[in-house]
């Protein structure tokens, strides 16, 4: 109880983040020239995926694959042992001796078909010349498939977010996603500084926590 209770308060704390982080995405993410030029088939592709989501067909089965996996692959990383592993559409899970938040959360914040599109982009890239307004469209579809299907599967009671807590989990999976799609964009796009995001996020979110110190005790 005191763990969730920390967690709780770590939570709410860190809402000005969640803002910060937000308006400094916001504010980069302007500053991109290869998306301007080739935003239509970006919002094409996050459309796509949400018309096939919401009308046609929901690929459940490969959201578990993926959410799995990341489990697994965290995990592995954090020194665990992969006991068992399990995905259906009807759930799935992965049997490790090790566990903590990271591992507990890591599926939400990582868009790992994202991820997967991008690696075989730039190998694809290495050799061939190819249209990258397919892959920015690929990308869009697939970050539309990992906040869309999480956001659906994070209604549900999940254990990975019971143990953490509601709060908690939300803010820190919200906080994580735009980073890691941040650090996306700043490998995929030259114009998107990966270090003036960082340094726009930290700015941003003291201002944020002096104006809020400055107003209930001074």
């Amino acid at each position: 109880m005191l763990k969730l209770f920390v967690k709780f308060i770590v939570g709410i704390l860190s809402v000005p983040i969640a803002v910060s982080v937000t308006i400094a995405f916001n504010n980069n993410i302007r500053l991109v020239k290869e998306l301007a030029q080739d935003l239509r088939f970006f919002m094409w592709g996050i459309a796509s995926y949400a018309i096939l989501h919401l009308l046609f067909y929901k690929p459940t089965y490969l959201y578990v694959l993926g959410h799995e996996a990341v489990h697994a692959g965290t995990a592995w990383l954090f020194g665990g042992k992969i006991k068992s592993f399990k995905a259906t559409e009807n759930g799935g899970g992965v049997g490790t001796d090790k566990s903590n938040v990271v591992i507990e959360l890591s599926p939400y914040f990582v868009p790992i078909y994202a991820i997967i599109i991008t690696l075989v982009y730039f190998v694809i890239a290495s050799s061939y010349s190819i249209n990258a307004s397919i892959f920015i469209f690929l990308i869009g579809f697939a970050l539309a498939f990992h906040i869309i299907s999480t956001i659906e599967i994070m209604k549900i009671r999940q254990p990975d977010i019971v143990k953490s807590g509601y709060i908690f989990s939300i803010v820190m999976v919200y906080v994580l996603n735009i980073i890691v799609i941040s650090v996306m964009f700043g490998l995929i796009f030259p114009s998107f500084s990966i270090k003036t995001f960082f340094l726009d996020l930290w700015g941003i979110s003291k201002n944020m926590y002096v104006a809020v110190v400055r107003q209930l005790f001074f």
